[in-house]
């Protein structure tokens, strides 16, 4: 009995490490590589246009990436501590992540051919 409730304890202990990968906090994701040339051709209202449209969408998505952290890390801690099955509850946020992802190397393209034009407002287009 003592050996069983020792392997919970320490499969929990595991297991709860391991789920901290399972999610990404909003803070840790890098931009996708997007190629500047598919905004070459756009003039720099374009490119202002393009990166407030882009900059808009961002925060909904973080708030939602940290919101699936949030709750797993309440998983994680609950299922470590009472009941490792309830691990089980956690949901990823690897699709939210990667629309993340693309959403901020969007915007590195953009100021990129921004900055090569020399557009009045590249330097407020965040990264």
């Amino acid at each position: 009995m003592k050996k069983l409730l020792s392997f919970l304890l320490v499969a929990s202990f595991l297991v709860a490490c391991a789920g901290g990968q399972f999610t990404n906090s909003s803070t840790t994701i890098k931009p996708a590589y997007v190629s500047p040339a598919m905004y070459m051709n756009l003039s720099c209202n374009e490119l202002e246009r393009e990166a407030a449209k882009l900059i808009s969408k961002a925060p909904e998505l973080e708030n939602e990436i940290d919101k699936i952290k949030k709750d797993n890390d309440v998983w994680i801690s609950t299922g470590a501590v009472l009941f490792l099955p309830l691990l089980a509850g956690m949901k990823p946020n690897k699709e939210q992540a990667e629309e993340l992802a693309q959403i901020r190397g969007n915007l590195v393209a953009v100021k990129e051919v921004a900055m090569r034009k020399s557009c009045r407002g590249a330097g407020y287009i965040p990264q």
